[in-house]
């Protein structure tokens, strides 16, 4: 077989693999077997198949990537999300290319259609409003879209009802009797970086409160950046004001862990005279003992990109909305103080 013509298909023919698997050999990924992955490098040697990107951009129009433009990188939520889209689009032989937004700098770049993020196959933007990004909310190029973590009427949308999030938290809280405060981030509605899902969080767990005969005054709701430290000025600020038993809502389980910390650092501790619950639980949030709101977050990234090669392929249905379901998880940091009837 002349080397000219040796494609991915005949590695992984005669390597007895699927396609995708030696892309994956071929991008490093760690889980492929170690008897797998010496098979498929044997066959690749013996083969003598090289990829050629440029060649296969030139002669299908395809460039085997998608653009992710999301608000920042490092926070657990969009760790898991970016690892799941990447590992999703390894399947299709594709790969991700990230473009943090971070700046008004960036989002002016961003608004120009020629702009890298729209040479790519297909776009995948994450808990940012199109409206807010582009005029008229048109995505440059009419590029194939999938918006993650945000509602839009007019695209595919993956989300989760964070209305009913909230509202579970508000219910869990209300069995247990204690001056109630809400930690929110500061979400600037001008602004690209307002998905509106802090505020979803607020209604449902204002309205679970309703239902249960209670009210959360407007001065019980602490807006603070979205960070750390956040939680540790929102605690302070709380327990400066009421020294009584607490329940506390973190719109956020990264705001929920400075409130653990800062009370840590005081000798206080969550789960009896201060109750605690947050919103994502993520991996460190079992071993905090906290009380937690589960987004299914790599069923949502997985979801994202099976819809959007569905997109890629027939541009003209009518756009898809997906909404998953939230799930209390209930832990040490909100046990104590039920009403038993």
């Amino acid at each position: 077989m002349s080397q000219e013509k040796v494609t991915i298909l005949d590695v992984a023919r005669e390597a007895g693999v699927v396609p995708s698997t030696v892309s994956r050999v071929l991008n490093g990924y760690p889980d492929v077997s170690e008897e797998t992955r010496a098979r498929v490098l044997e066959v690749i040697k013996q083969l003598g198949y090289k990829p050629n990107r440029a060649a296969r951009v030139f002669r299908t129009g395809r460039t085997q990537t998608i653009s992710v433009i999301l608000p920042m990188v490092g926070t657990d939520f969009y760790t898991r999300l970016v690892n799941t889209i990447d590992n999703e689009l390894a399947q299709y032989d594709y790969d991700a290319a990230l473009f943090p937004l971070l700046s008004q700098r960036r989002l002016e770049r961003y608004r120009d259609p020629t702009a890298l993020p729209y040479h790519a196959d297909g776009l995948i933007i994450v808990s940012l409003n199109p409206d807010s990004l582009f005029p008229n909310g048109d995505i440059p190029g009419g590029i194939p879209t999938v918006l993650i973590d945000i509602y839009h009427p007019r695209y595919d949308t993956v989300t989760v009802d964070n209305v009913k999030g909230g509202y579970l938290v508000g219910q869990h809280l209300a069995a247990r009797p204690a001056e109630t405060f809400a930690i929110m981030v500061k979400e600037r509605f001008d602004t690209p970086f307002a998905s509106g899902v802090f505020r979803d969080r607020l209604i449902g767990f204002k309205q679970a409160l309703l239902d249960a005969g209670q009210k959360l005054p407007d001065e019980n709701v602490i807006t603070v950046e979205f960070s750390w430290d956040g939680g540790r000025i929102a605690i302070r600020e709380i327990l400066n004001r009421y020294s009584g038993p607490l329940n506390i809502f973190a719109s956020c389980d990264l705001l929920a862990r400075g409130v653990m910390d800062e009370l840590g650092y005081r000798g206080l501790t969550v789960g009896e005279e201060i109750r605690l619950v947050g919103f994502d639980d993520q991996p460190w949030a079992a071993d905090y003992g906290l009380s937690t709101v589960r987004q299914p977050i790599e069923a949502m990234g997985a979801f994202a990109v099976s819809l959007l090669f569905r997109r890629m392929s027939a541009p003209d249905q009518e756009p898809t909305h997906q909404v998953f379901e939230p799930q209390l998880i209930v832990r040490q940091s909100s046990r104590g103080g039920e009403i038993m009837n």
